[in-house]
């Protein structure tokens, strides 16, 4: 009986360790699909330029739309557009047409102001102010007209929507939205209100992404 037992188990074992390499541990179905992307470049259709306040000999507002950055990879190049606006103390400045937004497109386009350091945005390079004390004794508001030729001043006229602010050290974004009909052109104003308390020079930095969606 001892024989016949030992005989079996044996048989048992090797059964077994023939099913274990006939069936693989982990098994699988796959199907695949197969894709292909075209991918073709043109020129940009929502652009951004230099509004009619640069013009102004007064140096108050300049802008450069040839600066860039880099995109997560460091080998694409991105533009940033840079300007700088200069806020005075105990005063309100109004620049009613800093920058224009343009669009080509050949539909239209919906614009709103995102901090460029919104994880969304997928470009966190860097914050989306540089603050210290220097926030602290000003506000700064972005609007963008409504219309081509916006009448009153942005904050007390239905022509601007207020897409964007900075205010007590803490950053508001895609505050609003405007839509730009295609072959159009919209002003952006910067506001800048500047504590009377401020003495001597200070100055600070603000980015921030213009998206527009193509409904």
């Amino acid at each position: 009986m001892t024989s016949s037992w030992t005989m079996t188990r044996k048989w048992a074992g090797i059964l077994i360790a023939m099913m274990m390499i006939a069936v693989p541990a982990a098994a699988a179905v796959i199907t695949q699909n197969f894709m292909r992307a075209d991918v073709s470049v043109n020129a940009a259709c929502f652009t951004k330029t230099a509004g009619g306040d640069t013009a102004s000999a007064s140096g108050f507002i300049t802008f450069n739309g040839g600066a860039t950055i880099n995109d997560p990879s460091g080998t694409v190049d991105l533009i940033q557009e840079t300007m700088t606006v200069e806020g005075f103390a105990g005063d309100r400045m109004l620049y009613t047409d800093a920058v224009d937004f343009n669009n080509t497109c050949t539909g239209p386009v919906n614009v709103t102001l995102i901090s460029e350091n919104d994880p969304a945005g997928g470009l966190a390079l860097d914050p989306a102010f540089v603050a210290g004390g220097f926030w602290a004794d000003l506000d700064v508001a972005l609007y963008l007209a409504n219309v081509g030729t916006p009448a009153g001043n942005p904050g007390s006229s239905g022509d601007w929507t207020l897409m964007m602010r900075v205010s007590g050290g803490s950053v508001s974004d895609q505050l609003g939205s405007v839509s730009i009909p295609s072959g159009a052109t919209r002003s952006m104003a910067v506001v800048v209100d500047t504590d009377d308390g401020v003495v001597g020079t200070a100055t600070g930095t603000l980015r921030w992404t213009a998206q527009a969606t193509h409904p």
